[in-house]
């Protein structure tokens, strides 16, 4: 059966979104990419899109054997189905309008958070009764340090065990939980806009510093100095976040 009209505007359809796919991925992940660069192949990796591999693969297949066949009587020789249509807009769709971290984040009235008021024991057993690792200190919703097992590891090994009664308020530990003191980890703020992408790539380990980034915080522009609104971390995102 020769293409119909129909059948023919479905692959005109299915090259134009391939096409569009093509430059959203390449302005959304990969601006520096050079001219030539197979973006799909790449996009294909792109957690946004990677549960749609394989189907990601076989329209490359498609598209391939569309652009590089000669039509039949001036129509495509395979047509895609509405179905396949289907999926490529969604694909579009997907990067065009990609997740935003912050709607998968642990926001600030959610939050367990201490002040520098806060009983150091209080905080510990809430860590422990909840297994949190981390506790954001803060004061007028802006961060001053945070609070985690190394932290008191750390001050242990200076001060000694003496030095901590049951009433230690957190502001004795405020050169311990700022954000730059921390042996093993780190932390980051970035914007209320930043996507869900760009969080899940930056939770791994600094080559140079050899330090793990163990939570990200929210602001309006990702500055430090203003309030936060919510944190992520790799166990939020691996636990909230959808599998896409």
């Amino acid at each position: 059966m020769y293409e119909t009209e129909d059948f023919v505007s479905n692959g005109d359809k299915f090259l134009e979104l391939y096409r569009q796919l093509e430059r959203e991925g390449r302005r959304v992940y990969f601006p520096n990419a050079a001219d030539n660069e197979n973006i799909i192949g790449r996009l294909m990796n792109v957690p946004q899109l990677q549960h749609y591999k394989d189907d990601i693969d076989y329209c490359r297949v498609v598209r391939n054997f569309l652009v590089h066949n000669p039509r039949v009587k001036g129509g495509y020789a395979v047509v895609p189905s509405d179905e396949l249509i289907d999926f490529m807009q969604q694909c579009v769709d997907r990067i065009k309008s990609p997740l935003k971290a912050i709607d998968y984040a642990i926001k600030i009235n959610n939050m367990y958070t201490a002040a520098l008021s806060s009983r150091v024991i209080d905080v510990i057993r809430h860590m422990h009764t909840n297994g949190f690792t981390h506790v954001p200190v803060m004061e007028d919703n802006r961060l001053i340090g945070v609070f985690s097992a190394n932290v008191l590891f750390g001050y242990l090994a200076g001060a000694g065990i003496d030095d901590i009664t049951l009433d230690a308020r957190m502001e004795q530990f405020v050169e311990h939980i700022a954000l730059n003191n921390h042996t093993n980890e780190y932390f980051i703020f970035m914007s209320r806009d930043t996507t869900l992408y760009e969080i899940s790539r930056r939770f791994k380990i600094d080559a140079k510093t050899m330090k793990q980034l163990c939570a990200v915080f929210l602001t309006e522009n990702g500055k430090s100095d203003e309030c936060v609104l919510a944190m992520i971390t790799p166990y939020s995102l691996l636990r909230d976040a959808p599998a896409y």
